[in-house]
Order: structure tokens, then C-alpha cells, then sequence
């Protein structure tokens, strides 16, 4: 099964739509950390809605705001499609390319909102040291931006310092964009020496074990996923055959999602489904995302669902949303509240909060797509296509 394969490269609506509800999970987490901060830490002196944090934040439905789960997802499927060309037509330019593509795609976004939040902090935008004291969650959320902001440190963290290092001071996000970078051409990097060697199963539980503790372990194993999607072992293919499999498939989205569901920061744990594991295990979030991840490959049903037009549409924007979030969060919603605190109920200004902030951090990722990361696009595509001219 190691011979080059030359089936047809698709557009995988599903994972689009899979990562749409990552993005969502990671939106959500952070404005539960803004203002209902009960449901993360599950501790009673954080709670606005006691009963309904606790209940929520002890059981899988806390999967609405699992940002951390999310976080591996992108990564898992940032994996996937590292290997994704290469094991379905063999060919290993897109690989030896891909690390100037990577970079050109990233960082022109990450320059606009890095250039962005400095504006706002310049100006003294940035409201959410006093709205999250206001709302009880000065821990989670009001530490964020609170310093002097120099015009040459945010653009040297947007050009170079998060790739470099995950330097994230401007943009919280940020942190993400180092294993981004590095994760995805360490797959590259293995596939390119050993993809169609079985050397390559070596190389991948060599990686797997060094970066066990790190968060390199989701783009492996989505290349892993990849590896067992489209050039699947002898035995692997015709356990798929069987009518078994498709079971099988359902009990590890089941488990993955499970996984995927561990409260990040639970300190209530006793007497519910997560008691007799250990608490804030990121390695259950990675396990958890592949497992996902790979069952979606082979359920029609997820397929189908996570397919839809107005599911995967945000997709499109869906790195805007993520560079752009979070600053959102820390000066829009942060103002919404404390503007209305004095006149509306909590609960009232955090929905209609929610709903604004929401569409605003969608029509700013509509613009940086449009005039900001397109032309990225064809500047990376461009030069990745004058890198495959010159190899041999």
C-alpha cells in the first residue's frame, strides 16, 4: 500500500465545516471566560447562573465552549492536510514548497490585526481590565493588553516573534501560530524523507513520543489520520469492508468527542462522569481530535451534516476570526457591557454582547479575506509555484 497514488484531490466540505465548529468552541470559550467564568473554573464565587455553570461545566455539554478541544482541532486537521495531496497523488512538491506558502499565508493577516490592536490600545480601547472586574472575571480575562503599547513590538510579534517563539502579548491568539508553522512542516519534513517508505511508522511514533507533552502531537497524528484514510494497511482496508467498521467509527466519534469534553479547569469534579480522571490532561483533547477527526472520514451521516452551505461558509473567514476574536472580546464587548451595566439585567446585555460581537468579528474577517488575505494567497501560491519551477 505504499506505492504513489493517483486518485482525485477534493475540496472536503465536511472538515471545513468541522473546523467551523472549532472556531465556535474557541469564540465561545473565551467569551465564557469574559463574563460567565463559572462555567471553566466551576468555582460557586464566579457563578452568575449557579446551577445552570455547574451542570453545564461538569458534562460533555461543556463541549459548546471547548476551546482547548478546539484549538487541537485546527491543529489535528492542519495535520491532515499536510499529507492530504501527497498520499492521494504521491507528489511531493506541495511539500518542499509548503513552509514559504505557510509563512506567506499567515502573516499578512497577523501584521493587520497586530496593527489594529495597537491602534486600539494607543487610544485606550482595550475595556476589559474594567469590565471583567465589573463582572467578576479580572483572573481569566483582565490582564490582557494592559501595558504601553509600542508600534515596533507588535509588528515584530506579527512578522516574526509567534512563529519564532509563540510570542503573544498583542494577540493572545497567537500563541497557536508557532505550532502552526513548525507542526505543519515537521510533517512536511517526514513525509518528504520517508512518505513512501514504511520508515515512515517509525518516524511517526518516534514524533509522537517526543512531543507527547507538546502540542506538536495533533499535526502527527492528523497526518497519521490521513496516512490511514487514504493509504490504509492490508488489514485496516478490509476491516473497513466489513459492516462492523461503520460501528466502530461511531463509537470513536463518541469517545473523541468524550475526550474532547474533559472540563479544562474543573475543580468539582467529584461525584459526576470525570471524576476518576486526572484534571486538565491536554493530551485528551489531541487523542480526542483525531479520534474525531478520522471517524468523520468514514461517517456519511457526519459528512452530510457538517457539509452544509451555511455551516461551512464562515469557513472562508475563518482565520480572520480567529486573528480577530479576541481583541473584539477585550474592547467592543467589554465597552457594550459597561455601557449598559448601570440600565439592563447581566444576563439580557451578555446575550444581545454575544450576538454583536459575534457579527462584528465576522464582518472584520470578511474584510481581511477580501483585502488582506486573498492577495496573500496569490502572493504565496505565486512564489511556491517559482520554488517548484527550480526543483529538479
Amino acid at each position: 500500500m505504499d506505492q504513489k497514488q493517483t486518485r482525485k484531490v477534493e475540496k472536503l466540505d465536511y472538515i471545513d465545516g468541522l473546523k467551523v465548529c472549532a472556531c465556535m468552541m474557541i469564540f465561545n470559550f473565551h467569551f465564557i471566560n469574559a463574563f460567565y467564568a463559572g462555567f471553566y473554573s466551576l468555582r460557586p464565587e464566579e457563578y452568575h447562573l449557579p446551577a445552570l455553570e455547574y451542570f453545564v461545566g461538569s458534562s460533555p455539554l461543556n463541549l459548546i465552549m471547548g476551546g482547548k478541544f478546539g484549538v487541537r482541532m485546527f491543529m489535528t486537521i492542519s495535520g491532515f492536510f499536510v499529507g492530504y495531496r501527497f498520499f492521494l497523488t504521491g507528489e511531493k512538491k506541495s511539500l518542499t514548497s509548503g513552509v514559504l506558502k505557510k509563512y506567506l499565508r499567515l502573516v499578512f493577516p497577523i501584521v493587520t490585526a497586530n496593527f489594529a490592536i495597537y491602534l486600539l490600545m494607543k487610544f485606550g480601547m482595550f475595556t476589559n481590565g474594567v469590565a471583567s472586574q465589573h463582572a467578576g472575571t479580572a483572573v481569566y480575562f483582565g490582564n490582557y493588553n494592559q501595558f504601553a503599547p509600542k508600534l515596533w513590538e507588535a509588528l515584530y510579534e506579527a512578522i516574526w516573534g509567534c512563529f519564532a517563539t509563540g510570542a503573544n502579548r498583542y494577540n493572545g491568539p497567537l500563541w497557536f501560530i508557532y505550532y502552526e508553522f513548525f507542526g505543519t512542516i515537521l510533517c512536511a519534513a517526514i513525509l518528504s524523507l520517508l512518505g513512501n517508505s514504511k520508515a515512515r511508522y517509525i518516524a511517526y511514533a518516534v514524533g509522537c513520543i517526543l512531543g507527547i507533552r507538546t502540542d506538536f502531537l495533533p499535526f502527527i497524528l492528523g497526518t497519521v489520520v490521513c496516512d490511514l484514510t487514504y493509504r490504509p494497511p492490508v488489514r485496516l482496508e478490509k476491516l473497513q469492508e466489513k459492516k462492523i467498521f461503520t460501528a466502530l467509527m461511531w463509537l470513536l466519534f463518541l469517545g473523541g468527542m468524550f475526550l474532547g469534553s474533559f472540563p479544562p479547569m474543573g475543580e468539582r469534579l467529584e461525584g459526576t462522569i470525570y471524576a476518576p480522571f486526572p484534571k486538565k490532561i491536554i493530551l485528551f483533547y489531541i487523542l480526542g481530535a483525531s479520534c474525531v477527526l478520522y471517524a468523520v472520514l468514514h461517517l456519511q451521516p457526519l459528512k452530510t451534516l457538517l457539509g452544509q452551505k451555511w455551516i461551512i461558509w464562515l469557513n472562508t473567514y475563518s482565520y480572520g476570526f480567529y486573528l480577530t476574536h479576541f481583541f473584539i472580546l477585550c474592547t467592543f464587548a467589554g465597552g457594550f457591557y459597561l455601557a449598559l451595566e448601570p440600565y439592563c439585567n447581566y444576563h439580557l446585555i451578555a446575550i444581545a454582547n454575544y450576538l454583536l460581537s459575534f457579527g462584528l468579528t465576522v464582518g472584520i474577517s470578511i474584510l481581511i479575506h477580501k483585502y488582506v488575505e486573498i492577495p496573500g494567497m496569490k502572493l504565496a501560491n505565486g512564489a511556491a509555484a517559482k520554488l517548484q519551477e527550480r526543483e529538479p
